[in-house]
């Protein structure tokens, strides 16, 4: 890595009905939302289909990426929502999508790496809070997140012509 970081602050609202209050106050100042539903659950996903989904709409900003993440894979015998209906609503609504199991590690990393690149990108292309990085890409051999800065045009340390 080129020795630049990405910062993420993330906050887990665990879908709680009493942090619903301070939701709002989080939802004005993200960057990108991760919306995690229970494969095994039609409530879970109902709920991003008819609570998250107006939340994100009525008090992020309108440049935010969200990604909607399956989780529970590892639970295949139990599954009510098909991964394509998941794929589905993700598509429809301009999201990213994941499918993950938290019990197998199986593509968290791959989650969270996926939106924190398409926002950091995202900021770069509109000029927003990042100046000095050109462009953030997953390594896929060590799934790290790099960060490379612009490089310099010829004419870049001349004040003239």
């Amino acid at each position: 890595m080129d020795g630049s970081y990405v910062n993420c602050e993330i906050i887990d609202t665990g879908g709680q009905e009493k942090y619903n209050a301070l939701n709002v106050t989080y939802y004005k100042r993200a960057d990108c939302c991760v919306l995690v539903y229970d494969v095994t659950s039609e409530e879970s996903f109902e709920e991003c289909e008819n609570f998250y989904k107006k939340q994100i709409e009525q008090n992020c900003k309108k440049s935010i990426k969200v990604i909607l993440v399956g989780n529970k894979t590892d639970l295949e015998n139990q599954r009510k929502i098909k991964t394509e209906e998941g794929a589905k609503f993700a598509e429809d609504n301009h999201y990213y999508f994941r499918e993950t199991s938290c019990e197998t590690n199986t593509n968290v990393s791959d989650a969270f790496e996926t939106i924190i690149v398409m926002t950091h990108n995202d900021m770069i292309k509109n000029n927003e809070k990042i100046k000095e990085v050109k462009e953030a890409k997953i390594d896929a051999k060590d799934k790290s997140i790099k960060l490379e800065k612009p490089k310099k045009k010829k004419n870049d340390d001349k004040t003239c012509c």
